[in-house]
């Protein structure tokens, strides 16, 4: 049903720690939560929501252009690290994957733990009633909005409808892992099938604060980064607004 990985397109993790973060977040402090797990020296998925509607957009991109495609006047718009498409967060269920640095160690290609990272969901969306394949090669180009643009190793349906699709940051060694999943209803249990497909020993941890400590961080790092001037500009440093 699902495409075999090779050896070295797979990780080996001894332990993930699972939590289901009890707390609607805005759209900063839901990307901010993501870094600081990304920072951290353990495996973890986390799956939240959000405090108000949300649109984000990868890292190269715009709010405007995010805007063009899902517009609303109560849509909070915010920028990924991540790379990656548009993505309407109205609907559906969020998760992060964040892989620690490992000392004289380098993940497999961004490639490779995508088709793994998705298989294990894969399996879980199945094992919980969901239909499912993963797309063997891209789908033809649909633009910037995520889902209108399946690419290999993305999750669809039988008629080729795309259910999971996710962006991937790395960073001094550390991969951060930002994924969707929509048009479908797994049945209960499905968090914790997919935790057990990528890890044999789970923890899963529970409370507002995944670490002592953590409150505070997210403040600061909204406050010094998500919320920025610089980070919401549209240039963002690399886009440069034409004046001619």
């Amino acid at each position: 049903m699902f495409t075999t990985l090779a050896a070295e397109e797979c990780v080996t993790l001894q332990k993930l720690y699972l939590w289901r973060d009890p707390v609607l977040r805005t759209g900063y402090e839901n990307m901010a939560a993501d870094e600081l797990l990304s920072r951290r020296g353990e495996a973890w998925l986390r799956f939240y929501g959000w405090a108000k509607p949300a649109v984000s957009f990868g890292y190269f991109d715009t709010s405007a252009e995010a805007r063009s495609i899902f517009p609303g006047d109560d849509i909070e718009y915010i920028r990924r690290w991540t790379g990656g498409g548009i993505v309407d967060h109205r609907i559906g269920y969020t998760y992060t994957l964040t892989l620690p640095a490992i000392p004289d160690y380098m993940y497999p290609t961004s490639a490779s733990l995508y088709k793994w990272i998705h298989g294990a969901l894969a399996v879980a969306l199945a094992e919980s009633g969901v239909q499912c394949t993963l797309l063997v090669a891209d789908a033809p180009d649909g633009g910037r909005a995520c889902w209108a643009s399946p690419v290999a190793s993305d999750i669809v349906d039988a008629a080729g409808q795309k259910l999971a699709g996710a962006g991937q940051r790395r960073y001094k060694g550390a991969v951060l892992h930002q994924g969707l999943i929509q048009q479908c209803e797994p049945a209960e249990g499905w968090q914790h099938i997919l935790a057990s497909q990528l890890a044999p020993l789970v923890e899963e941890v529970h409370g507002a604060e995944p670490y002592p400590g953590f409150d505070a961080e997210l403040a600061r790092l909204c406050s010094e980064k998500y919320r920025t001037a610089e980070w919401n500009d549209e240039s963002h440093g690399r886009r440069k607004t034409s004046h001619t």
